[in-house]
């Protein structure tokens, strides 16, 4: 199944979103990271799993780990092993296992097929930091760009003015501080804003001391990432945690 059958059947079953996660190689393909997966893997939580058994048409597959697991037409198989809200991000709104995530877990499976995977994600997750900057950068202005138009702002002279509270180092800066102070990052965001953060930058611009440019970097860096994971869902909520609306 690639990307667009994976989505179209999991739209199918109408899984509750609050209950499940998509993970493995599922999750990697609906993150662009594969082209396809023989079936989709799903970890559950446990009432969820009770009422799955109780209301599909279930195939006991195998045991893993002490939990049974089972398919669904043969194409959905699901247990409740390596349920995580922590590792969850939501795509389109299918909730799927981030990923670091799946390499947490490929590392712990570490099959050969593993093994290939957790490269493809090691190269996938550890760009260069000031290359997720330069995308984050890009992808945060367009948003912002969107919200000021929306907002009946037309014309590009006021637009330009109007983009400075937002799109400034020392805005990024504030707007990166506030996110850390309120607890709205994951410890996984908060990583990615470290290593941008740290990164070997060029000279800060005029009238920007290096501190704030660092942390404006760190929220780019950010942005960068979470497009790249296709977690647009989450980039939404920090532009209404950022713009109010």
């Amino acid at each position: 199944m690639n990307k667009e059958e994976v989505i179209s059947t999991l739209r199918k079953y109408n899984f509750d979103p609050s209950k499940y996660v998509v993970i493995a190689g599922a999750s990697m393909v609906l993150q662009g990271l594969k082209d396809t997966t023989i079936d989709i893997d799903i970890a559950v939580t446990k009432d969820y799993y009770d009422y799955l058994l109780n209301n599909y048409d279930c195939e006991f597959e195998r045991e893993n780990e002490g939990a049974k697991v089972y398919y669904i037409d043969k194409k959905i198989n699901f247990s409740t092993n390596y349920y995580s809200e922590k590792e969850k991000i939501m795509y389109e709104g299918i909730p799927v296992q981030s990923l670091e995530g799946v390499r947490n877990l490929k590392r712990k499976l570490n099959r050969p097929k593993d093994i290939k995977d957790i490269n493809l994600i090691n190269k996938y997750l550890e760009l260069n930091p000031l290359a997720l900057a330069y995308l984050g950068d890009s992808v945060y202005e367009v948003y912002i760009r969107k919200y000021l138009i929306d907002k009946g702002i037309t014309k590009v002279n006021d637009l330009t003015k109007s983009a400075k509270d937002y799109v400034s180092a020392k805005s990024q800066s504030k707007i990166l501080n506030k996110l850390i102070e309120t607890n709205f990052l994951t410890e996984d965001e908060l990583e990615i804003v470290r290593r941008g953060r740290n990164s070997k930058s060029h000279k800060a611009p005029k009238n920007t001391d290096i501190i704030t440019y660092k942390y404006a970097t760190g929220f780019e860096c950010l942005i960068g990432y979470l497009y790249l994971q296709n977690n647009n869902d989450r980039i939404k909520l920090i532009m209404k945690e950022i713009i109010g609306d």
